[in-house]
């Protein structure tokens, strides 16, 4: 099941779900929208009509990216939805084509990255400052957290959902994209199996990029923090 927290992404919703469907059938999907202004929801409800794989959430407010996927993650754990459950965005930066690889390997790893930074990997219509500050990033959260892979920012996720229910989720405080590194993070310390498969990370075309101050300032705090649990024998 795909997990795609969504706000004012209204203009996505239909392209994103037709390329889902024609990479990997009757995948299910849970939209999970923060009472978005734009009519995601309703845009949601609309493609609902005709694809009964389609679910939604609809949350009462602006909470944040990291409150949205643990919300839609412990509803698919907690109701047994499907054994394996995809974080993805809706703003078309990730290929949904990579997707059958991804449910592939997830059968036998615990989680599966799409990644910009292995062989392959890579992303458009960026400039070099730009790819250099995300690699950069990558470079000092991998270091910091010890966790061995190499997009730690990455959202492509997929996981298995035996190795989530052995993590607090609620615990996980981030409610940025440092919610991508808190939930790698935790994970590799207990235990799981980690694999990379290469995507090409393409720019959105429509809606707005959510990405703020207080999101860049909590992902440059939380591998700090990681690496002092490290250093405590924190667990």
């Amino acid at each position: 099941m795909l997990i795609i927290p969504t706000y004012n992404e209204k203009e996505n919703i239909a392209p994103l779900v037709a390329r889902v469907r024609k990479a990997a059938g009757k995948e299910p999907i849970l939209f999970a929208d923060d009472s978005s202004p734009d009519g995601t929801a309703e845009e949601v409800r609309r493609v609902q009509a005709h694809d009964p794989h389609v679910h939604l959430i609809v949350r009462p407010g602006k909470d944040g990216y990291g409150s949205a996927c643990r919300q839609a993650m412990k509803k698919v754990l907690a109701e047994n939805l499907d054994d394996h459950l995809v974080q993805f965005d809706a703003d078309l930066s990730h290929p949904p084509e990579v997707l059958p690889r991804v449910l592939e390997l997830v059968k036998t790893y615990d989680v599966v990255i799409g990644s910009r930074y292995i062989a392959g990997g890579g992303s458009a219509n960026w400039d070099l400052r730009r790819k250099l500050l995300s690699y950069g990033a990558n470079l000092y959260a991998r270091t910091l957290t010890g966790v061995p892979v190499h997009d730690m920012t990455a959202g492509f996720v997929a996981y298995r959902a035996d190795i989530l229910r052995r993590i607090d989720l609620d615990s996980i405080t981030s409610n940025g994209y440092a919610f991508l590194m808190e939930l790698k993070f935790n994970l590799h310390r207990k235990g799981a199996r980690f694999a990379e498969v290469p995507i090409i990370f393409a720019e959105r075309e429509a809606g707005k990029s959510k990405f703020n101050k207080k999101i860049m300032i909590e992902g440059v705090k939380f591998p700090a923090r990681a690496m002092l649990k490290r250093l405590g024998g924190s667990r």
